[in-house]
């Protein structure tokens, strides 16, 4: 949950440079920023994969391992792979970031199915 409250802040904060991104769109070339649409998604990425991993956190307290430390580390990559796309748009042609974004993927599949089943264990056993 610890995590997921990081990631919810800096799905916050990461607001700020999507506003920036959108209100000064000069500045926002001049630092880089080629894709604004990719740095909104990723200011949503942060906030909306932060706020599904401190749910989990409370519907699954003292998730197994496996899937809470899957889920850590896919939440995280997963929003945070928008971000190069924002200042190269083409970086998702290039094989690392296929293959991050890959790994990505599954380690966010497995902890969330991980922390699924480990929901559904538990209230069957409360039955």
């Amino acid at each position: 949950m610890r995590s997921g409250m990081a990631e919810l802040a800096a799905g916050a904060l990461s607001g700020w440079v999507y506003t920036l991104a959108r209100q000064q769109p000069e500045l926002a070339r001049r630092l880089g920023i080629r894709n604004t649409a990719r740095v909104r998604q990723w200011h949503l990425d942060l906030a909306m994969l932060g706020t599904a991993t401190v749910v989990c956190g409370l519907a699954v307290p003292e998730p197994p391992r496996y899937a809470a430390r899957a889920l850590q580390v896919g939440a995280w990559t997963n929003a945070m792979a928008f971000l190069p796309l924002a200042f190269r748009p083409d970086v998702d042609e290039h094989p690392a970031y296929v293959a991050g974004a890959a790994a990505s993927f599954v380690a966010t599949s497995v902890g969330f199915t991980g922390l699924a089943i480990a929901a559904g264990r538990r209230g069957r056993d409360r039955d």
